[in-house]
């Protein structure tokens, strides 16, 4: 019989602490939904916590000139990706995706989206979205989402922009 631990990720009572409580149990008592197997855990909380690093020393582009025709909110980020060359952030991806699936049923779900919502406005609220999940995101909340969904990897963007300058000393 094989044994598993598990270790519940909660950020510590001290807001000054960038600490997390571990409360680790044999596997034999009831867990709840927000318990991490410990052999995915660590790797798991890295990566996330590396991911919103990353995320947040990417810039977001503030030179806009195009109207990008669209049809999806998933579309447009797409289009979006390929024009400035960055990805998205997973929370961004997902959003988006649900607006899409939101639509399914409404009076204007045949239409084009960008015949609802100039294509300006909705590429600011991309951008707009983009930055607050980029800098005040938690590494925790993420890992655990991914946790949650065994597909995260799909709405990670494999894109890796090019460096504005190449200063080298």
């Amino acid at each position: 019989m094989q044994s598993s631990m598990t270790i519940d990720l909660r950020p510590s009572g001290d807001s000054d602490s960038s600490d997390v409580d571990a409360e680790i149990s044999d596997g034999f008592s009831p867990l709840d939904t927000s318990q991490i197997i410990v052999a995915d855990e660590g790797s798991l909380l890295i990566r996330a916590e590396m991911y919103q690093e990353y995320m947040k020393q990417l810039p977001i582009p503030t030179n806009r000139g195009s109207l990008i025709p669209f049809t999806s909110w998933v579309g447009l980020s797409i289009s979006i990706k390929q024009l400035y060359g960055q990805p998205l952030h997973y929370l961004t991806n997902i959003l988006l995706q649900h607006w899409d699936q939101s639509r399914f049923g409404s009076d204007s779900e045949d239409q084009t989206l960008d015949s609802i919502i100039h294509p300006s406005k909705a590429e600011a609220t991309i951008w707009v979205l983009e930055e607050i999940h980029r800098l005040t995101s938690s590494h925790l909340h993420i890992a655990r989402l991914w946790l949650s969904d065994p597909m995260y990897h799909s709405f990670i963007d494999s894109i890796v922009p090019q460096p504005l300058s190449s200063t080298s000393s």
